[in-house]
């Protein structure tokens, strides 16, 4: 068995619910889409951030590249290679003094930051531009870069930074790049070329940037630092275990988590080299501003929660006390004192619910005093209802008496009207219950129409189409007299023509439909406007009290399915068409049967 639970549990778990869990699931859902979004935020103005430092570094080595290329690949220069290596004496120093003059302009545009150039011959001799190397030859012969140089000629390859390379520099690490010129000149045997020079060529670049809360880096992909815009020493090395799990793509964003360190880190390759600069952001700046946020949410969400609590409790009070008052009452006229009033308290509604409990036992009260007054009335009714059966038999008797004397007279006029009248009263009279058949109806209707005939003093053509089928089956009694009344006094009283009457009776689905049609005056248009969408007739003015009356019984008994229709009959006149159920047994329990679904 269900437990019924106590209103105030029911409204408290309702606040619960319906005001609290959703404001907390509410808050929590806003502030996961707002961190999410601030990473979102970041990540992408990050990711444009090292994107364009990227592209601005590749232009410097772009420009870098042309200037290197442009000295391996001079005719002079090498005229003056070919000099040093091949001559001696004054000649070679005035070789010495012309190359150097052509290096210094092409180095001018980056005065400084060009260490040192040096020319390596085949035969193992060299030559070095400012500043000469620390190390032989032929330590670099067999390093791996040095095949892959020579393998492709005439390209710049930067190689990133080296230690002690140049004699008497106070700087352990320097830039190099590497340059192996195309045979322009066969005789001068040059081999390679070595341009050596600060990386800080690329610190301006990720020092220019207002970007004080990360830290940028150029770094090989062997971690090896290139340059940075803080103070990790150029050379040493970069945390590079991330970068297995970056994306195929050139360009994109991983979250690096080094114990409790956790770091957005952004990258983009750098053209022409196989560099990448990397952007490190800490989690903790990126969410920053989601804490103070967060902090701010929770207290106002939490304020708004302790409001409802308040309003909650008051509120529940305020409605359940009165109701339990109210439901004391409701007690006491249970047990039958309809004398209990509810004192109004509370609020509009209840106060309002109050009122119309007081007017519910004043009412009960009234219906009570109108039921024994009732009952008294009905009981005078039936025994007036005893005494008026004999006016009908004394009706009917008189009219024979007239029948006879006009048999004797030979009035065939009177005494057909008077035996029609006579039949016609009888079948009202007689016989109890509320239904007859379609046969009997319809003989009732010809006794209508021959008194008809007599009064207005010529001839109603009436045709009959009426399914045999049919005959047994009951209808209401004196259903159908109103409406063929109202066809002949309102449709073909004042015609100057002959006129006609179709009645037929046939089965439609499930339902009996009657149609009484007539070539009379028909609607007027402000008539067929006082009809519904369905036929029904509102109000009388057209069709006379009858057929509202004969409306009314029909839904009364069957429902708003059933009842009447008017249509305008073409070229003239009125169609009224019945709709019935099909009903084929007189039992009294069927009348009741029908009288209760039509209530």
């Amino acid at each position: 068995m269900r437990k019924n639970w106590r209103m105030s549990s029911t409204l408290r778990l309702f606040f619960i619910l319906v005001v609290i869990l959703p404001i907390i699931l509410f808050s929590i859902i806003i502030l996961n889409i707002y961190k999410r979004d601030i990473l979102q935020q970041n990540t992408s103005r990050s990711q444009q951030t090292a994107q364009a430092i990227s592209y601005s570094v590749s232009q410097e080595i772009r420009r870098l590249t042309g200037l290197f290329a442009s000295i391996g690949m001079d005719r002079d220069v090498m005229a003056k290679l070919y000099e040093i290596n091949r001559k001696s004496g004054v000649e070679k120093q005035q070789a010495y003094y012309e190359l150097k003059v052509l290096i210094e302009k092409y180095t001018a545009s980056i005065s400084g930051r060009v260490l040192s150039v040096n020319f390596l011959f085949k035969d193992h001799q060299s030559y070095s531009y400012l500043k000469n190397l620390n190390l032989d030859d032929s330590y670099f012969r067999q390093k791996t870069w040095y095949g892959q140089v020579l393998n492709n000629p005439d390209s710049v390859h930067f190689l990133g930074m080296m230690p002690n390379i140049l004699y008497g520099n106070y700087n352990p690490y320097n830039m190099v790049a590497a340059l192996s010129p195309s045979v322009i000149n066969p005789l001068s045997q040059l081999e390679m070329i070595l341009f050596t020079f600060e990386s800080s060529a690329f610190d301006h670049i990720l020092q220019s940037r207002d970007n004080t809360e990360s830290s940028l880096f150029i770094v090989t992909e062997e971690g090896q630092i290139i340059s940075s815009n803080t103070l990790a020493s150029r050379g040493g090395g970069f945390q590079m275990h991330w970068f297995a799990n970056r994306g195929p793509e050139e360009k994109g964003y991983v979250v690096d988590v080094n114990g409790e360190d956790r770091n957005l880190i952004t990258y983009a390759k750098i053209d022409q080299t196989g560099w990448w600069l990397v952007q490190s952001i800490p989690y903790a700046d990126l969410t920053a501003n989601y804490l103070s946020v967060n902090y701010i949410v929770w207290v106002f969400a939490l304020m708004i929660i302790l409001a409802f609590i308040l309003v909650s409790f008051y509120f529940v009070s305020n409605v359940t006390k009165p109701l339990n008052e109210l439901l004391r009452q409701m007690d006491l006229v249970t047990e039958g004192d309809l004398n209990a009033k509810f004192m109004r308290t509370g609020s509009l509604e209840l106060i309002k619910l109050g009122h119309s409990f007081n007017h519910m036992t004043e009412r009960i009260q009234d219906l009570l005093y109108h039921h024994e007054r009732q009952e008294v009335e009905k009981r005078k009714a039936e025994f007036a209802a005893l005494q008026s059966q004999i006016n009908p038999h004394f009706l009917i008797n008189t009219l024979n008496s007239i029948k006879f004397m006009a048999l004797i007279s030979k009035a065939d006029n009177i005494r057909n009207m008077t035996h029609a009248l006579t039949r016609l009263l009888a079948s009202s009279f007689n016989r109890g219950g509320i239904l007859t058949t379609i046969d009997e109806e319809i003989d009732h209707l010809k006794n209508y129409l021959y008194i008809m005939e007599i009064r207005f003093g010529r001839p109603i053509q009436t045709r009959w189409e009426v399914d045999e089928d049919l005959a047994g089956y009951y209808i209401l009694k004196l259903l159908l007299q109103p409406i063929l009344e109202n066809s002949i006094i309102h449709g073909l009283k004042n015609v100057d023509y002959p006129g006609i009457i179709e009645i037929i009776v046939s089965k439609q689905a499930e339902d009996l439909l009657i149609t009484i049609a007539d070539n009379g005056v028909g609607m007027l248009d402000m008539d067929a406007q006082e009809y519904d969408s369905d036929g029904i007739r509102h109000q009388h003015s057209f069709s006379g009290m009858g057929n509202s009356n004969v409306n009314k019984r029909i839904q009364l008994h069957y429902g708003r399915r059933y009842g009447l229709k008017y249509e305008k009959n073409k070229p003239q006149g009125t169609i009224v068409s019945i709709r019935l159920p099909l009903i084929d047994t007189p039992e009294e329990e069927m009348q009741d049967q029908l009288l209760g679904e039509g209530g």
